[in-house]
């Protein structure tokens, strides 16, 4: 019997003794897979779909940091990547950077090993919080509600038993034959919880779990690239994620938590195929643009153009490997068509692409 009061070691294990063959769920399945087929696709016709990673996962990183409190907006945290020093960057802004970073390390891993493991997610928490890092030690850890201070949950208790939760979800997350009559989109859902639930870590767990969901995307081929994210539609439904997280765990009620997930994919799918189309007209736009104007435009100043939607004279002269002198130039010729804006800082210059910051902030 689950008490939210005691640590809750008895955590069932994965797979969940529970039939998902429900026919609501399994055509929202059927519409969230769809979904994501034409976000790869549409991710696909792009030149170089790689450079949206940074700027999306950004953008990705706001919002799971909002679910946690961490708050600044989509604009700060793209400025804060380019124009300041880490000694500049206010703790929020550090937060949001932390998750991008680790998000490209757990993207690094899965490509190299073709698999993720605990030492993985330990990896990608220590990224998040690189003074709360590891395994948690402290017994008495609760969750509680930041409106009625009472305990909600107690995790699981003792590094052996915790340890023991995640070699079994490991296992999950991994064996994509054992389990092959789950779709795995389901199983993103099941295992979502189940991460949530073990609470392996002081600190990090909600962004880590939601890294680690999103690479699972990859893992299965849903996905090329980690560009569909959920923590918008987490954040602007956060009331509901909560309730249905607890309602797995006092009541059983998977099938609700998971069709919450999936209506989260679909959602997040279509928005973001839209944006990656929006991003692709304007693309062509600056093509045409360029070509009209008789400006400099090669493949690899337009990817530079779409790392980021505020730049500078140093960092693109390190990104496309020129002198300071040509980068200026560039900038120049790119102001003048109207392409780029910019506004002082310190003793320089910062350049930024108010369109492009438009689509990343919704």
């Amino acid at each position: 019997m689950f008490n939210r009061d005691i640590p809750y070691n008895q955590l069932p294990l994965l797979p969940p003794d529970f039939n998902f063959d429900d026919v609501a769920l399994l055509k929202l399945v059927n519409k969230a897979n769809n979904s994501l087929f034409e976000l790869k696709g549409m991710a696909n016709v792009l030149p170089n779909s790689g450079i949206l990673v940074s700027p999306l996962s950004i953008r990705e990183a706001v919002a799971s940091s909002g679910i946690e409190n961490i708050n600044t907006t989509v604009a700060e945290a793209l400025k804060a990547d380019v124009v300041y020093k880490k000694s500049e960057l206010s703790g929020a802004e550090k937060e949001i950077l932390r998750y991008r970073d680790a998000l490209r390390e757990g993207y690094k891993m899965l490509k190299r090993d073709e698999f993720l493991n605990t030492n993985s997610f330990i990896e990608i928490q220590s990224v998040l919080e690189p003074n709360k890092k590891g395994i948690r030690k402290i017994p008495g850890v609760a969750i509680r509600s930041s409106k009625t201070g009472e305990t909600i949950y107690t995790p699981p208790e003792g590094q052996d038993v915790i340890l023991n939760k995640l070699k079994n979800f490991e296992d999950y997350f991994n064996d994509q034959t054992k389990f092959d009559d789950i779709d795995p989109l389901v199983r993103m859902a099941v295992m979502h919880y189940q991460f949530e639930s073990i609470h392996p870590f002081l600190d990090g767990n909600g962004r880590t779990g939601r890294i680690v969901m999103i690479l699972y995307l990859v893992l299965t081929s849903r996905l090329e690239l980690p560009i569909l994210f959920l923590s918008k539609y987490i954040l602007e439904n956060r009331d509901e994620y909560y309730k249905k997280l607890r309602g797995v765990t006092e009541n059983e009620e998977w099938r609700d938590w998971v069709f919450y997930i999936l209506q989260g994919v679909d959602t997040q799918a279509q928005e973001t195929r839209k944006n990656i189309l929006q991003i692709k007209k304007l693309m062509e736009e600056y093509k045409k643009i360029s070509q009209k104007d008789g400006i400099h435009m090669t493949s690899h100043i337009l990817d530079y153009l779409f790392s980021n939607p505020f730049y500078s004279q140093k960092k693109m002269a390190e990104s496309l490997k020129v002198h300071r002198n040509t980068a200026a130039k560039y900038f120049h010729e790119l102001e003048k068509t109207g392409i780029i804006q910019k506004f002082k800082y310190k003793q320089g210059y910062i350049y930024y692409n108010q369109k492009f910051l438009n689509i990343l902030s919704y």
